[in-house]
């Protein structure tokens, strides 16, 4: 009979957990507001390290800093290695909703089994506010949080080295998941350590009416009792040290206030359980059952305690503290402590937002294991039957608004002429919160547009403008450039009307019912600098130094023209100026260590290209250079000192322009490139002309 029920337990979570990852796998888009954000900075790191992505190279820089936000990004990143964009976004879904029941199934059978059927409101939870936030690295963290207390509970009182490990492992991870969560688990952690080593020193000392052993006695098996929990506490010292010390720095860097919200708003949010609202108030009918459900327990459990205390009145060896106190009332304790930090805690301040939201999460999910409700096991299915069938209502509401938001989302993604490589976006405005035509309302607490633009940048190595987490120092990615002029920009449709002047510079290439996109317009080559001739070349020097006779000056300023030339990069490049008092012909050169990309905007046609590098009297260089995405020139590595180094290669231009990215790789002593000049000559038809007094004839 008892592997019947098992059996069917099973059954009942592997359906459960199939029904609720339905909606990730049906859909085309989970409609999130971040979660877009989240994919597109993973792929600017997957590409970033390729020289050829300039965009995002001169738009970003990496954050390599080891801060608690990490785990999500990580993992898109190595899935993109694998998989499409989307299918990644869906893994990092699956283990955010899958994972939060299985660790509340782990936590409660490790803590009080009897309890196990609450583990079923972690299919509830699953869908969260936060979730649809996007914040996918808290929905991991909260069940890297109940994995590890479920696990510390089993081994708390025969603590060896090899489970300090295993929770160190934990923390960890729990650590670069989300800090709000790894400060969650340190006091909790700590708090049960302390609780149930005052529990057991009482339990042994005074927990007996009659005993024959002695004080001393009593007082050594105490403490014997105590040493695992006092170890595992000094053990903590280095989660200790982590937990300041990124506290310190946000502190430092953001100060310790905050925008506080009201007790109105806050009881409120409170008893209208909010934190499992996304989209519509639907849902507060759902989240009020449950939390009557909650409350019913809490009753019973109050009620089988005054039973057992009055059966065992005057029977039980025990005395009779020990049946009004058990060691699960630590949770009770811990839940209201959350419900503390819930009501005092800022909204957002030095450590970002949502922090009421976050402990709202927690609150009832920490309080399970004290819920002693000793019913028949059938009542026990009754109740296990109402939370499917909540949650099952709770999973059909967003269903039928994913159906409605996957039509608009696809209808505001379907711009189409953005297909050219490395260009940068920009969206008006930043991030957009509008109605939802299709659910004919505006959505209330999640925007479901706000970021979608950034499937549109993921692909080509198109550099995004308006990428909020690159503003932040919390992410992977930092704008190292952000006022570079976009070649596309989507307006969305609140801005049709406000935004003047655009078409200037713009010009309209498609649009829908949510958005337009335009295109920066394009100049045809300068006729002035090609006329009659069949090349031109630049000569890369200081202001103050000599041209080459016949070659137009480079300078490290001299930005790019549409339908000229110049540097597509701001990156910062130096000047080298020739020591000898006898000018040469450009004997002078612009040194960089970030990327330097050249464009020149001509005829199409093919190409020889004619590049000089080097000159450095102090330091030797290396140049490395990608043609229209062609690797042209690799590893060339120049002496300091060594004259001037030319190189050729042939070049077929298709789309009138002609980018050059000139690189080093900065390993060992070869930090620096050097690049003199540059002259480029078409080869189709009749090659002759005498382009430079002195360079040969062809």
């Amino acid at each position: 009979m008892r592997k019947s029920r098992l059996s069917i337990g099973y059954i009942t979570v592997i359906a459960l957990l199939v029904i609720h990852l339905l909606p990730v796998w049906g859909f085309k888009y989970f409609p999130t507001q971040d979660g877009a954000s989240h994919i597109y900075n993973a792929y600017v790191l997957k590409e970033y390290h390729n020289h050829e992505n300039y965009r995002l190279r001169e738009v970003y820089e990496l954050n390599p800093t080891l801060f608690p936000n990490w785990t999500s990004h990580a993992f898109l990143l190595l899935l993109l290695y694998i998989f499409p964009p989307l299918i990644c976004e869906k893994i990092v879904l699956t283990l955010c909703i899958g994972l939060l029941p299985l660790s509340l199934f782990y936590f409660l059978n490790g803590v009080q089994k009897k309890n196990i059927v609450f583990g079923l409101v972690g299919f509830i939870y699953a869908y969260n506010y936060l979730l649809h936030m996007g914040f996918y690295n808290f929905v991991l963290s909260m069940s890297l949080f109940f994995f590890t207390m479920g696990y510390w509970w089993r081994i708390n009182d025969k603590l060896r080295w090899t489970n300090i490990v295993v929770i160190y492992i934990l923390l960890l991870a729990t650590y670069f998941t989300h800090y709000h969560s790894y400060a969650l688990l340190i006091i909790s952690l700590t708090f049960f350590a302390f609780f149930l080593s005052v529990y057991e020193i009482l339990h042994e000392v005074w927990g007996y009416k009659k005993t024959t052993r002695s004080p001393i006695s009593l007082f050594k098996d105490a403490v014997m009792k105590l040493k695992p929990k006092l170890i595992f506490i000094v053990t903590l010292l280095p989660a200790y040290f982590i937990l300041f010390s990124y506290y310190l720095y946000l502190v430092n860097t953001h100060g310790n206030e905050g925008d506080h919200r009201g007790f109105e708003w806050l009881t409120n949010y409170f008893f209208s359980m909010k934190s499992l609202v996304a989209f519509r108030d639907d849902h507060v009918l759902i989240g009020r059952m449950l939390l009557t459900l909650f409350g019913i327990a809490f009753v019973l459990t109050v009620i089988n305690r005054v039973r057992d205390y009055q059966r065992e009145l005057g029977t039980s060896e025990e005395r009779l503290w020990t049946r009004i106190i058990t060691q699960t009332d630590g949770f009770l304790i811990m839940a209201v402590l959350v419900t503390a930090m819930y009501f005092i805690s800022p909204w957002s301040g030095f450590s970002g937002g949502w922090l009421n939201d976050r402990f709202h999460l927690y609150i009832f999910l920490i309080l399970f294991p004290f819920f002693a409700i000793n019913l028949h096991r059938y009542v026990n299915y009754g109740v296990a039957g109402i939370i499917i069938v909540l949650s099952l209502c709770h999973l059909g509401y967003n269903v039928h608004t994913y159906t409605m938001l996957n039509r608009d989302i696809a209808n505001a993604l379907s711009l189409e002429g953005m297909d050219e490589k490395h260009t940068i976006l920009e969206s008006i405005p930043g991030e957009w919160n509008g109605l939802s035509d299709s659910l004919g309302f505006e959505p209330e607490y999640v925007e479901p547009f706000g970021h979608i633009e950034c499937l549109l940048a993921m692909k080509k190595g198109i550099a995004y403008l308006n990428n909020y987490e690159a503003n932040t120092d919390h992410f992977p990615l930092r704008y190292k450039k952000k006022d570079l002029p976009a070649d596309f920009i989507i307006v969305w449709r609140t801005e049709y009307d406000d935004v003047e002047g655009l078409e200037e510079e713009y010009e309209l290439i498609d649009s829908n019912d949510y958005n337009r996109l335009y295109r920066r317009k394009r100049f045809l080559p300068d006729a002035q600098l090609w006329k009659g001739t069949v090349g031109i070349a630049f000569d890369m020097q200081p202001r103050d130094a000599q041209t080459a006779p016949g070659f137009i000056p480079v300078y490290t300023d001299t930005a790019f023209t549409d339908g000229q030339y110049g540097w597509l990069t701001q990156s910062e490049k130096d000047d080298y100026k020739s020591e000898s008092g006898v000018q040469q012909m450009h004997r002078d050169s612009i040194l960089g260590e970030e990327d330097g990309v050249f464009r020149v905007t001509l005829p199409n046609g093919t190409y020889e290209v004619i590049c000089y590098f080097g000159l450095s009297e102090s330091e030797p260089l290396e140049v490395n250079l990608i043609a229209n995405g062609e690797r042209k020139i690799q590893r060339l590595q120049i002496p300091a000192g060594s004259d001037r180094i030319s190189k050729t290669y042939r070049i077929e231009v298709t789309d009138e322009q002609l980018t050059q990215v000139i690189y080093t790789r900065g390993k060992e002593k070869y930090k620096r490139w050097g690049w003199c000049s540059c002259t480029i000559l078409s080869i189709d038809g009749d090659l002759r002309f005498n382009l430079l007094e002195g360079t040969e004839k062809r």
